[in-house]
C-alpha cells in the first residue's frame, strides 16, 4: 500500500477539481446515493403516473441515463456511468450479504447480455414501437431488470451480473476502449507491493496493477474503490482509442457487440426511420416482405415493416462483416477467427459517434426542453423552456460530420490493427478494403439514405406513421432551409388533408420578397373603415407552409357587437385569403369550419383568428361583456382565450404571461382535450383540459437580443391546437369515430423589464468589478512582509 506518490502531469487524480470529482470517496458516495434515489423515484413515478403527460420518467431514463450520459461519456471518459449505476451500487452490498456462489460456466457468457439488448430491447422496440415509450412500460422494464440483478447479485460473487447478464455490460466494456481515460497504476510503486490492496478493494475481484501490462482494463467499471485503497492507482488522460493500436487479449463478445448494435440501431434506423419515411419506402425489400407475409399472417399489433427492417439490417450487416473478413483472411493466409476478432475492433467508432451526433441534435431540438420540464415535473415545479435550436438551423448539420469522423476513425484503427498482423505488406494492402467491408457498408447506407430522400422526397404521412401526425410550426427540413439559395420554382398549391392542421396567418406564404402582405389596414382618410386580411394555411410534413387554392370550409365572422355573418374567400387565383371590415372597437373573431371524412372517420376542424380594433378615441368604452371570449354555434369545437382581470384596450400578450384557454365541444366545456401551444422558435407545450375545459400555458421567453438592440415591437407568433376524439359508440351516422381539432393563432411581444435595467446592471457590475480589484490589490499588498535575514553562528 502506498500513502503518497508523485503523480504524472496526465494523471487526473493529480488535478485539484477533477481529482476531487473522480477520487473523493465521500463525494462519490453522495453522488451514487443521489443517482439511486433519482432512479427509484423515477420508477415510482412511472407506476403512479402512467399517462403521456408524465415527462419525468422519460427524462430520467431516456433523456439523462441512456441517450445523454451513456452515449456521450462512453467514448470520452469511459465506463463512468457503470461507476455510479444504481444496480452496481446496490449490488456491491447485496453481494456481501449473499451466498457468494460461483456462477455456472454456462451463465458466464457475455453473449447473454448482448442477446438481451439486441432482441429483448431493440427487437421488441421495432415490433411494438410504442411499448417502451409509455411511462408504465419504462417502469416495468427497469423494475424487471432491477429485480433480476438483485437475484443474481445475491446468488453469485464477483458482481457476475455486471460481467455477463447486464444488457449494457459488454456494450460499455467494448465501447469504452475508444475513450481517452485509462485506469492503471504506477509500476515503480507496484513492483515492491506485497499486500495488493487495490485488488482486495475491488468488488469485481480485478487486478488493477496488471491493466497496463495487459493493455486492457477488462471488466473495470471505474467505481474508484481501488483508488481509495492505494495512492499508486492512477487515472490518466491518453490518446483516444490508444489501447486499440496495440495487442491485447480480444473478447469475441465485444466484436459482436460492435456488429449487432450497429445493425440494431444505426442500420435499422436508416432503413425504417430514414428511408422508411420517403416516397420510395413501399419499394424497399423490407416493406415488400412485410406486405407478402401480411397475405397469410395476421400480425395483430406487431409492426411487420419494423420487424423486417430489423431482420434485414441484421442480415446485411453480419454478411458484410463476415464476407469481407473471410476474403481478407484468405488474402492474408491467416486463420479467419484470428483476423475477424482482431480487426473487428475497427468497427467500434461507427455506432457510438453516429449516436452522439443524433443525441446532440436531439438534445438541442427537443431533448433539453423535455429533460428540464420533466425533471421540474417530478419535483412539483412548473417550468417552460424553449428548445435550444430549430431544425432549420444550419449549424445543426455540423453534428452530421461526426458520422464521417467515425468512418475515418474506424479506417485508422483498422490500419493500426492490420500492422499488428504478421503478413506481407502487399497482402495487407490488398486485404485492407475487404477487411473494411462493414465500414464501407455503413458509408453506403448513409449515402443511399441521403440519395433516396433527395431524389424521392419525404412522404407526407411519413411521420404520422411513427406516432407523429400533423403539427403546426414544426421544424423545417434541410431542403426548406436551403430553398432561399435555389432558383424559386413555380408556386404550387396543395389542399389540406384530414391530418393537416389549418390556422390563420397574416402573411401570404406564397408572397415573394418585396410583395405586399395582409394584416390590419388602418387607412388614413376620414370615414375610412379599417380592415383585416388573413390567409388560412397549413404546414406539410417537411415544414413547408402552404396556402389553400380552393376553400371548401365555411367562413364566419363574429364582430365586436357579437353578430355573426358568413364570409366568402377572395376570388383571385392561387392563394385564397379572407378579408373583413372592422368598423367598431372590440374583438373580431374569424372562424374556418370544415368537415372531412376519411377511412370512415369524421374530422371536424375549426381555425380561429382573433384580433382587436381600437381607435384610441376618448369615447371608446371597454364593454367587458362584449370583450370577453365568445364562440358561435356554427363552430362545434372551439378554443377561447379567457380574459384576465383588468384587461383594457391596451392589452397585449408578453413572453412570460400566462394564457388561460377554455375548450368547448358543442358550446360546453370538455375535459381531457389535448392542447398544444407551439411557437415559431420550435418550442411547444402540451396539456390536458380540466373538468372545466380549462388549461393554462406560460408563454416562453424566446427573444434574447443584445441589450442595445432590443425591439419592444418585435412580434412572435404562436398557435394553440386542441384535439379531442369522441367515442365510437357516441358517434352518429355510423362513423367509427369523430376527431375534433381547433386552432387559435395569435402573437405576443417580448417582456422588456429585463432589458430596461440592463444598462444599469452592467454599470453596477463594472463598478463592482473595479472596486473588487482595488480591494484585492490593497489586501495582497498589506499581506507582504519585509524580508528578514537570519544568521546562524556555527561557532556557537
Amino acid at each position: 500500500m502506498v500513502d503518497f506518490i508523485k503523480r504524472d502531469k496526465d494523471d487526473i487524480y493529480g488535478k485539484p477539481i477533477l481529482g476531487f470529482l473522480f477520487k473523493n470517496q465521500k463525494f462519490l458516495m453522495i453522488l451514487k446515493i443521489a443517482v439511486l434515489a433519482l432512479f427509484l423515484y423515477a420508477l415510482y413515478f412511472g407506476f403512479a403516473h402512467t399517462g403521456k403527460d408524465n415527462n419525468f420518467t422519460w427524462a430520467v431514463f431516456w433523456g439523462i441515463f441512456w441517450s445523454l450520459f451513456m452515449v456521450i461519456t462512453l467514448p470520452t471518459l469511459g465506463r463512468v456511468f457503470c461507476g455510479i449505476c444504481p444496480h452496481g451500487f446496490m449490488g456491491k452490498y447485496i453481494t456481501k450479504l449473499g451466498l457468494k456462489k460461483t456462477m455456472p460456466k454456462w451463465m458466464q457468457n457475455p453473449f447473454i447480455g448482448i442477446f438481451l439488448i439486441v432482441i429483448g430491447w431493440w427487437g421488441i422496440y421495432y415490433m411494438f414501437p410504442g411499448i417502451y415509450r409509455s411511462p408504465l412500460g419504462t417502469a416495468i422494464l427497469f423494475t424487471v431488470m432491477t429485480l433480476l440483478s438483485f437475484v443474481i447479485y445475491f446468488l453469485y460473487k464477483d458482481m457476475s451480473y455486471c460481467k455477463y447478464i447486464c444488457p449494457i455490460g459488454t456494450l460499455t466494456r467494448a465501447y469504452s476502449k475508444l475513450s481517452f481515460t485509462w485506469l492503471g497504476t504506477y509500476k515503480s510503486a507496484c513492483d515492491e507491493c506485497k499486500t495488493f490492496e487495490c485488488t482486495t478493494a475491488c468488488p469485481y475481484n480485478l487486478k488493477p496493477f496488471t491493466f497496463n501490462k495487459r493493455n486492457s482494463m477488462t471488466d473495470c467499471t471505474l467505481c474508484m474503490n481501488c483508488s481509495a485503497a492505494c495512492e499508486a492507482v492512477s487515472f490518466k488522460v491518453k490518446k483516444p482509442s490508444f489501447s486499440l493500436f496495440s495487442k491485447f487479449q480480444v473478447q469475441k463478445a465485444e466484436v459482436w457487440a460492435f456488429i449487432l448494435i450497429l445493425a440494431s440501431i444505426s442500420i435499422t434506423m436508416s432503413f425504417h426511420h430514414g428511408i422508411g419515411r420517403s416516397n420510395a419506402a413501399p419499394d424497399m425489400i423490407w416493406s415488400k416482405t412485410a406486405e407478402f407475409f401480411k397475405g397469410f399472417i395476421n400480425f395483430g399489433s406487431v409492426d411487420p415493416i419494423g420487424l423486417f427492417a430489423f431482420l434485414y439490417a441484421l442480415l446485411f450487416t453480419i454478411v458484410a462483416a463476415i464476407a469481407g473478413m473471410f476474403i481478407a483472411s484468405k488474402i492474408l493466409q491467416k486463420d479467419f477467427s484470428k483476423i475477424f476478432y482482431n480487426l473487428g475492433y475497427s468497427y467500434a467508432p461507427l455506432f457510438i459517434l453516429g449516436s452522439i451526433a443524433h443525441t446532440l441534435e436531439t438534445l438541442f431540438l427537443r431533448g433539453y426542453e423535455r429533460i428540464v420540464e420533466g425533471l421540474a415535473q417530478g419535483f412539483g415545479l412548473s417550468v417552460d423552456v424553449a428548445s435550444l435550436a430549430n431544425r432549420g438551423d444550419g449549424w445543426l448539420h455540423l453534428f452530421g460530420l461526426l458520422k464521417w469522423v467515425a468512418i475515418v476513425w474506424a479506417l485508422i484503427i483498422l490500419y493500426k490493427r492490420m500492422k499488428l498482423i504478421d503478413a506481407m505488406k502487399m497482402r495487407k494492402i490488398i486485404a485492407y478494403p475487404f477487411a473494411a467491408s462493414l465500414i464501407i457498408f455503413f458509408l453506403s447506407v448513409n449515402i443511399y439514405r441521403g440519395y433516396i430522400l433527395d431524389t424521392y422526397g419525404r412522404a407526407l404521412d411519413g411521420h404520422a406513421n411513427h406516432g407523429g401526425g400533423a403539427k403546426v410550426f414544426q421544424s423545417a427540413s434541410k431542403d426548406s432551409v436551403l430553398r432561399d439559395f435555389k432558383k424559386r420554382p413555380a408556386q404550387t398549391y396543395k389542399q389540406p388533408t384530414a391530418l393537416n392542421s389549418v390556422y390563420f396567418s397574416e402573411t401570404n406564404p406564397s408572397a415573394k420578397e418585396g410583395e405586399s402582405y395582409g394584416g390590419h389596414r388602418r387607412g388614413g382618410g376620414r370615414g375610412w373603415v379599417p380592415s383585416q386580411k388573413v390567409w388560412p394555411i397549413f404546414e406539410d410534413n417537411i415544414g413547408e407552409k402552404n396556402c389553400i387554392s380552393h376553400i371548401d370550409a365555411k367562413l364566419y365572422l363574429l364582430d365586436a357587437n357579437l353578430e355573426t355573418t358568413k364570409l366568402v374567400p377572395s376570388k383571385e387565383d392561387g392563394c385564397k385569403s379572407v378579408s373583413y371590415k372592422m368598423p367598431d372597437n372590440g374583438y373580431y373573431n374569424l372562424f374556418y369550419v370544415d368537415k372531412i371524412v376519411q377511412d370512415n372517420t369524421l374530422y371536424i376542424k375549426t381555425a380561429k383568428f382573433e384580433n382587436m380594433r381600437f381607435n384610441h378615441s376618448n369615447d371608446a368604452i371597454y364593454d367587458e361583456q362584449k370583450m370577453s371570449a365568445h364562440s358561435i354555434n356554427e363552430a362545434p369545437f372551439d378554443i377561447l382565450r379567457l380574459r384576465e382581470d383588468g384587461e383594457t384596450f391596451y392589452h397585449r400578450l408578453y413572453s412570460g404571461d400566462k394564457i388561460r384557454v377554455k375548450v368547448l365541444l358543442n358550446s360546453k366545456p370538455i375535459e381531457g382535450a389535448t392542447l398544444r401551444l407551439s411557437t415559431l422558435t420550435g418550442w411547444s407545450k402540451t396539456l390536458k383540459s380540466d373538468k372545466d375545459g380549462i388549461a393554462v400555458f406560460t408563454l416562453i421567453k424566446d427573444y434574447f437580443p443584445e441589450w442595445n438592440r432590443f425591439d419592444r415591437r418585435h412580434k412572435s407568433k404562436f398557435v394553440l391546437t386542441a384535439n379531442y376524439k369522441e367515442d365510437a359508440n357516441a358517434t352518429p351516422d355510423g362513423y367509427d369515430s369523430i376527431n375534433y381539432e381547433a386552432t387559435y393563432s395569435s402573437v405576443y411581444y417580448p417582456e422588456e423589464s429585463g432589458y430596461s435595467s440592463y444598462a444599469y446592471g452592467l454599470a453596477a457590475a463594472t463598478l463592482a468589478a473595479i472596486l473588487s480589484g482595488f480591494i484585492i490589490y490593497f489586501f495582497r499588498r498589506g499581506r507582504k512582509r519585509p524580508f528578514k535575514e537570519v544568521r546562524f553562528d556555527e561557532k556557537d
